[in-house]
This record gives structure tokens, C-alpha cells and sequence, in this order.
């Protein structure tokens, strides 16, 4: 729980010092198409990359694929982001996707460790930095719409296998991702 707290407190700290510079940035006047994202959570597969094309200016499709601890993880979705004025460096964005949502890792005994697949929803922001002008960095909360056979698998190794859990799954994920303009 620690580590969690300390990576919402880094994320802030990010927005907060990328809104105080805001002020001094000149217009933006010109949105990304395509992007490629190096980063963490459900939308890069667990770790590892995605794919964002904006067809139109504020409606992306994306593909994303990595290690997902038990196994290669995808998802595909969209983003629909927000643009509040063009010289606007802070961008907020709701996300719909399916894929990989769920994740049992099994230390030394790798046969029952399993990805599951479904539907996610998020929320999330996007921050351009004024010093960067080729990428930016992409925030989210995702929340997984599990099926009811994660716990019934959960309780299978545990009643079946004396699999022991240290951890719960959380109700939500988190998404951090530096993205790279490509066009």
C-alpha cells in the first residue's frame, strides 16, 4: 500500500509542476495523430507498449501489448479525450477497452498461473511538458470489469492446491506511460 501512495504522490507532483509551468508555454496548436507509449498498466499489456491513432482529433484507437506477470498481456480500446483550449497542456481523457484485466501469478509453479480477459473503463489525463516537444506523459485510474471466474479461480488454488494469496485484487489499476509523438 506504501508503494501505492508513493506513486500517486509522484504522479501529482507531475501535474502539479507541468500546470505551474503551463502559464509560460506558448499555444498549442497542433494535436498528435499517432503515438507509441512506453509504460505501465492494462492499455500497454502489463508492461510494455501501446499503439494511439486519432482518426479525428479528440477519438484515439489503441493496441496495447507486454508482460502481464503471468503470462503476454493485450487490450485493445479507445480513448476519448477531452481538449479544454488549444493552449491547454493538461488534457483529460475517459478510456474503454478489452483485454487482459486480471492477472494470478503462482510463484514456482508457473501451470496455474493465468491472464483473464474483459472489459475495462478509465479516466485519466494527459500532461505536456513545455520543455518537451515530442511526447508527453499519459496518466490513468482503470477499473476492471472482472467475471465472476477470477475469484472462483482464486478459490479453486486455494482450496484445491494450498495456493496461499498475500495480496487481494485491487478494485481498480492504475496506467503511467511517457508517450512519443510519431506524427
Amino acid at each position: 500500500m506504501k508503494n501505492l501512495h508513493l506513486t500517486f504522490s509522484v504522479v501529482l507532483l507531475f501535474i502539479l509542476l507541468d500546470l505551474q509551468a503551463q502559464e509560460t508555454k506558448p499555444a498549442m496548436t497542433e494535436f498528435d495523430k499517432v503515438t507509441i507509449g512506453l509504460g505501465m498498466g492494462m492499455d500497454y499489456g502489463g508492461f510494455g507498449v501501446n499503439l494511439l491513432y486519432y482518426p479525428i482529433e479528440n477519438i484515439g484507437l489503441f493496441g496495447g501489448v507486454g508482460y502481464a506477470l503471468a503470462g503476454t498481456g493485450y487490450n485493445a480500446g479507445v480513448k476519448i479525450r477531452i481538449i479544454p483550449g488549444a493552449s491547454s497542456r493538461v488534457n483529460l481523457a475517459f478510456l474503454g477497452m478489452y483485454g487482459y484485466n486480471a492477472a494470478i501469478q503462482v510463484q514456482n509453479a508457473k501451470d496455474y498461473n493465468k491472464l483473464f480477459y474483459g472489459p475495462t473503463l478509465g479516466f485519466g489525463l494527459d500532461t505536456h511538458p513545455a520543455h518537451i516537444k515530442n511526447g508527453y506523459w499519459s496518466f490513468a485510474i482503470l477499473i476492471p470489469v472482472r467475471e465472476p471466474g477470477v475469484q472462483e479461480y482464486i478459490d479453486h488454488l486455494k482450496s484445491n492446491h494450498s495456493v496461499e494469496f498475500k495480496n487481494d485484487l485491487f478494485p481498480f489499476a492504475i496506467s503511467i506511460g511517457y508517450r512519443y509523438l510519431l506524427f
